[in-house]
């Protein structure tokens, strides 16, 4: 009996999650047409686009340097959305809640945190890498360093990188296919298509399977030499100003007024940043 009931739910188990992806884009597909119905009821200004991204991400990513970095959402928005919720009996507002979701692929996403991704890459283009992949690397890099405060060796702590990236810690598996995911889907996104359709598609024709290779040709469009991906992506990494400040909030570097002057990598944690860079450069290069 046993055995039996459980070929019984591995047949089932992909059905299972299936749906739970489905339920979720049309639960996002109704909170579109709200906000569009918001859109031109109000004459919002800002681009439904916009609208939609800032609004979903708001439900976590709240604190003032988001608001810097991706913008916000007119304060009534929020009312409206819940009131449709009420009229209609639906629950759109949890599209600003969802944690990790299952995809069609089996994999796991941030969903959350793809939009939140998306609306820092359409809203302010310089901070992009600050939202997606390079805060990410930043948390990855304090997680070394709190977990591994006096291991120096460069290549142990690239081993310890590869074993929190993309599974554990700040940077996991639904943070990690968020990153890689957003820059993707934003550029697939044609107008008068929406974000569930495009999403349900990307997730659907089999176009996910060389993701790695689109979203470095996306966010590195100038890398020549993928030989030299390390070199290429620490170079990249460390030039971004917002990511210096992270680091410093991180403790990774020093600082002065409240680290928005960051100054130089702290020494013991030098190698702890290499390594969170190179892990992610090499997880890359595997996959390109």
């Amino acid at each position: 009996m046993k055995f039996t009931q459980t070929i019984i739910l591995f047949l089932i188990f992909p059905i299972i999650f299936s749906q739970t992806f489905d339920a979720v884009l049309d639960n996002l597909k109704t909170l579109e047409g709200y906000i569009a119905e918001y859109k031109k009821e109000k004459e919002a200004s800002d681009s439904l686009n916009h609208l939609i991204l800032a609004f979903i991400r708001l439900g976590k990513y709240d604190s003032f340097q988001w608001t810097i970095a991706a913008g916000t959402v007119p304060s009534d928005l929020y009312d409206y959305v819940k009131n449709k919720d009420e009229t209609h009996g639906t629950n759109t507002l949890m599209c600003r809640k969802y944690g990790d979701i299952v995809l069609p692929t089996k994999k796991k996403i941030d969903f959350v945190h793809l939009f939140a991704v998306m609306n820092g890459m359409d809203y302010l283009p310089l901070a992009s890498a600050l939202v997606g992949w390079g805060g990410d690397l930043a948390q990855l890099a304090q997680d070394l360093k709190n977990n591994f405060p006096s291991l120096t060796d460069l290549n142990q702590l690239i081993i310890e990188a590869r074993k929190f990236l993309g599974i554990k810690g700040q940077f996991g598996e639904g943070d990690l296919n968020a990153d890689i995911d957003a820059p993707i889907i934003l550029k697939r996104k044609k107008t008068g298509i929406t974000f569930s359709d495009t999403i349900r598609t990307f997730y659907s024709n089999g176009d996910h399977k060389y993701k790695i290779k689109e979203f470095v040709n996306i966010v590195f469009p100038d890398l020549k030499d993928k030989t030299k991906i390390r070199e290429y992506l620490e170079a990249n990494y460390s030039d971004q100003a917002f990511i210096q400040i992270l680091e410093c909030k991180y403790g990774l570097r020093t600082g002065s007024f409240k680290c928005y002057l960051p100054g130089d990598i702290v020494p013991e944690f030098a190698n702890h940043r290499k390594a969170a860079i190179y892990a992610f450069a090499d997880f890359l290069g595997e996959n390109i």
